[in-house]
């Protein structure tokens, strides 16, 4: 999907997302592979300690991917969701959660459409939070923006599981680094992109988080996962 360079991502351009919407490409257009990364993503929180009763906020949750494994498991009323683009939430909310009856479990009250990360307009806590494939669309002050509003918002012991494009020490940051597993290319400067474990380090830690461990994770686009909780 191309996007306009001036724009973090081609997410952001949410007229031609709403406009793609029409064609009922709700699935692909958040990168495919449905089945496969909706059940890791599950699996990375609950091998994590997610339970029913914790409330979850999901980052970037698209059209309900990990959604729809989560809905399912947790507790009526304890699943969150936060986007940019009200058009695939709402394409997932009618095109998935709904036909199995999840929308009982998650009323839109628990949805956020917001550009700027502002979840603390759901007016709760969170025990845990996930952004799988998001930072990898977004460059580094508006990750640092997502980590510094949603710390007050987690609960003490509170965990956020986030996954990265990693540029490995000794490669040049500004190279494009192509990932053979997947065949994602990703840059310094533009989406997708990438950051060294020293970045992340360094916007958790300027943003009141810190690094508790990298998590394996068998990403099929050769994403990593960390965990971080708050300092």
């Amino acid at each position: 999907m191309t996007h306009d360079q001036r724009l973090p991502s081609a997410y952001h351009r949410t007229d031609a997302i709403a406009r793609a919407m029409v064609s009922g490409n709700h699935r692909e257009i958040i990168g495919g592979m449905w089945d496969e990364i909706g059940r890791l993503q599950f699996d990375l929180l609950v091998d994590g300690g997610l339970q029913p009763h914790h409330r979850m906020i999901d980052l970037g949750c698209g059209s309900f991917r990990g959604g729809v494994h989560f809905a399912g498991y947790l507790d009526e009323g304890n699943y969150f969701g936060a986007d940019i683009n009200a058009s695939i939430m709402d394409a997932g909310y009618d095109r998935e959660l709904t036909p199995l009856g999840l929308n009982k479990k998650v009323p839109r009250a628990n949805l956020l459409v917001t550009n700027d990360f502002d979840v603390g307009k759901l007016g709760t806590t969170f025990h845990y939070a996930l952004a799988l494939s998001l930072f990898t669309h977004l460059p580094i002050n508006l990750i640092r923006t997502c980590l510094e509003k949603l710390r007050p918002t987690m609960t003490p012991h509170g965990r956020f599981f986030a996954t990265f494009f990693v540029c490995d020490d000794g490669l040049p940051l500004w190279r494009p680094l192509l990932h053979p597993r997947g065949g994602i290319t990703s840059y310094g400067d533009a989406d997708p992109y990438h950051y060294r474990v020293a970045d992340i380090e360094f916007m958790a830690r300027s943003t009141g988080w810190h690094i508790e461990t990298e998590v394996r994770f068998d990403h099929p686009r050769d994403q990593r996962c960390f965990m971080l909780a708050t300092a």
